[in-house]
């Protein structure tokens, strides 16, 4: 079934199309048999969707003898992917193959629900018959509608959102470069990219669907691949699938968010829940072997004597029935039959590394933790203010939370305040809208994930006893010390490297932009090397070495590595003094980083342990309970936005960046909602210059009166959070209330 450009409004197209379409066809060695023209009452739909319906015509097409019929799908699926292709190189944007399969097809358009039959009236006769049929009426949520995007898709139709879709689509991309499949070959880059540009999430979900289903895998491990249940906290979940599915946890990341998905490959037809089981999915089984599955109940009449079965699909569930031999496939049935296929457990004891299993090293929390002075030097060298370390991590240690905030800044955006501000503030957080719930983190946790997982990934077309040869994180945020076991771990095949983001200051502006051009070509030079974790660190930071904006420095090696094809070879980890907060941490996952290390947050905790209204800590449980806030700060982050696991944050770019400038966003932050402004690189490294010019040497003697007293030596104090004079300025402010004050005393309003 194909949607042609309208004969009537563009024949040049139709006719391009039509012959882009049979000779490629030909050359891919299938029998062209001719083109149908099914009937078609175009008077049916509305006036807007009559004038923009295409000319929908069939191919008849026949498969060779000498081709077996799992090899006929696969040739069916790369010859469409190769239309497509040549279809984009004429510049025929208008012409959508809906089906091209030899199990299913598939009838859509912009039509209501009663008038599909009306149109297409090929359903209207009664010699059209089907074992199953998947009906779905969409609402527009986040495209706009149009004839292509009509439900279902090719595989499948699918009630709901896709929250994930940015970090899916961008995680696809980047894992092109490592592809590799023994049944596809060189024939594998004619089905890039895999995403199609200008699909609907669930355009984009089917187009994955389609490639690992033609790949070798069956549609039911495929679906559970993408869609999995939340078994990272299920202690009663069976172990063989508990192992099943934190291997293919390695693999991919979930395409998560309120779903009902319906899928058949005209062998198999099923459907599944989300792993929240955000949207509604109830069954009706009857006596006549008919299977009825739908967002309500009722949906299809049947007698009650009929029933045999009512029933519906709780969270991360999934039913199915196997048409070729008539058998009804529940859950438990789907998920051990999958467990079984491969020793799954054997290979992740073989090959897997769990990072909390592993010695840590014996080193006290004075080992990392300077003296007042020095700590005091870094956080001036770092930004840190009087309010970060009052209001932001010493209020974490007081209260035992992230600090909340009233709704609403009355403070300028970065971009127009006078002061300089941390690359950090350049950023928004996006959350869920239209009909996306956001997730509560706290009564919800345990369907939340932060397992991550370090190394190099193999081609998620395949499965090997390789693809477990990883190191799985309980979470994203470490110490040092499982840092330094990380370091340690090339006698297990992990390989690390660490590239210092610094760059000299007495060059001027300009040389950030070398040290990002540096930091690029030798994370390239080190992953083609066979490093797997490579280690950024700003560790070596001083006033003429000073450190690059982590951000800017984890953004690009990320895109570089894209850009190149080896994303995917290697995992990043950030050692950094310049994260401290949840919003700042949230950002080095969001644009790259698997793993991050707040140095010198993880100290300033330490030294605040035994200040007043903190005796009962010690330095180490302070650090522990910073880390423990801020894995509850990235759940909130991921709650806002309707993700359940840290792994779709990950180099997601779920951010808006606003005023900074366009090259700059092209560069490091590609894919992220962007309003773009004035602010260079030149601006910032200025800056990083300007702070580092007013910071006095460190003196090697510790002041004999200061270390007597005990007593913190201030930072600057910019009014970032309430109103200081000459500092940030702030809306609402005491000038502003003074003035309505007396506005009222004089002219007696109010």
């Amino acid at each position: 079934m194909i949607f042609l450009p309208s004969q009537e409004r563009s024949p040049a197209a139709y006719a391009q199309s039509c012959q882009i379409i049979e000779q490629t066809c030909l050359q891919n060695g299938l029998l062209f048999l001719g083109w149908r023209h099914p009937p078609i009452d175009y008077t049916v739909p509305g006036k807007r969707a009559r004038a923009t319906a295409p000319t929908i015509e069939q191919v008849l097409l026949a498969r060779p003898q000498h081709l077996p019929v799992i090899h006929y799908e696969r040739t069916l699926y790369h010859t469409r992917r190769l239309i497509e292709q040549r279809l984009q190189e004429a510049h025929i944007n208008d012409c959508y193959i809906v089906s091209f399969s030899h199990t299913t097809i598939v009838y859509k358009g912009l039509l209501a629900p009663d008038e599909l039959a009306r149109f297409y009236l090929d359903l209207a006769d009664e010699r059209f018959t089907s074992a199953f049929a998947i009906f779905h009426q969409r609402y527009s949520t986040n495209t706009f509608p149009s004839w292509p995007l009509a439900q279902p898709m090719r595989l499948l139709a699918h009630n709901g959102e896709i929250n994930t879709l940015q970090g899916n689509r961008n995680w696809m991309q980047a894992r092109q470069g490592a592809l590799f499949s023994p049944l596809w070959i060189s024939k594998l880059r004619d089905l890039l990219p895999v995403v199609q540009e200008g699909g609907s999430d669930s355009g984009q979900l089917d187009n994955v669907l389609e490639l690992l289903t033609c790949s070798g895998r069956d549609l039911l491990q495929s679906m559970q691949m993408l869609v999995p249940p939340a078994w990272e906290q299920n202690p009663a979940q069976d172990s063989k699938q508990r192992a099943w599915c934190e291997y293919h946890a390695g693999l991919s990341e979930p395409w998560d968010g309120p779903a009902a998905l319906m899928f058949s490959d005209g062998s198999i037809v099923g459907a599944a829940l989300d792993r929240n089981g955000l949207r509604p999915a109830r069954y009706t089984l009857t006596s006549h072997g008919l299977l009825i599955l739908a967002s309500e109940a009722g949906v299809v009449p049947c007698e009650a004597h009929e029933v045999v079965e009512k029933g519906r699909l709780g969270p991360g569930e999934m039913i199915a029935v196997d048409l070729k031999h008539g058998v009804l496939l529940r859950d438990q049935e789907i998920k051990a039959s999958l467990a079984q296929r491969q020793p799954y457990q054997e290979w992740l004891n073989t090959h897997l590394v769990r990072l909390q299993e592993l010695p840590q090293p014996l080193t006290s929390s004075s080992a990392h933790s300077p003296s007042a002075d020095t700590l005091f030097h870094l956080q001036q060298l770092f930004g840190y203010t009087h309010e970060d370390v009052e209001f932001v991590l010493k209020a974490m240690l007081t209260d035992g939370k992230e600090p909340v905030w009233s709704m609403g800044d009355d403070t300028p955006l970065a971009s127009l305040s006078r002061q300089a501000r941390s690359i950090s503030d350049y950023f928004h957080q996006r959350f869920a809208q239209v009909t996306n719930p956001p997730i509560d983190p706290l009564r919800e946790q345990v369907m939340m994930s932060l397992d991550c997982y370090l190394g190099r990934r193999q081609s998620m077309l395949t499965e090997t006893p390789l693809h477990a040869r990883l190191v799985h994180l309980e979470s994203p945020v470490l110490s040092e010390s499982q840092l330094a076991t990380l370091r340690d771990l090339e006698g297990q095949g992990f390989r690390s490297h660490t590239l210092l983001a610094t760059f000299d200051g007495r060059a001027g502006p300009a040389a950030l932009e070398s040290a990002l051009d540096r930091l690029d070509g030798e994370a390239v030079a080190a992953v083609v090397e066979g490093v797997s974790l490579l280690i950024i660190s700003d560790s070596n930071a001083s006033l003429t070495e000073l450190p690059v904006p982590m951000l800017l420095a984890i953004s690009s090696i990320h895109q570089a590595l894209v850009r190149r094809g080896l994303r995917t070879y290697v995992s990043l980890i950030c050692e950094t003094g310049s994260a401290w907060d949840v919003h700042q941490i949230a950002l080095l996952l969001g644009y790259g980083a698997e793993a991050v290390v707040p140095t010198l947050a993880l100290a300033a905790v330490r030294a605040l342990a035994g200040e007043r209204r903190l005796e009962h800590l010690t330095g180490e449980q302070a650090a522990e309970m910073y880390v423990r806030i801020i894995e509850g700060g990235l759940r909130k982050v991921m709650a806002r936005m309707g993700i359940s696991t840290v792994r779709n944050i990950i180099g997601a770019g779920l951010f808006e960046v606003l005023g900074l400038e366009a090259s700059l966003i092209e560069r490091c932050f590609a894919s992220s909602a962007a309003h773009p402004g004035t602010i260079s690189l030149t601006q910032i490294a200025g800056q990083e210059i300007e702070r580092a010019g007013r910071i006095e040497p460190e003196q090697p003697p510790i002041e004999e009166s200061r270390q007597a007293s005990g007593r913190r030596r201030k930072l600057v104090d910019v009014g970032r959070f309430r109103f200081r004079r000459d500092a940030e300025y702030h809306a609402y402010n005491p000038l502003i209330v003074r003035a309505f004050a007396k506005s009222r005393a004089k002219w007696g309003y109010g």
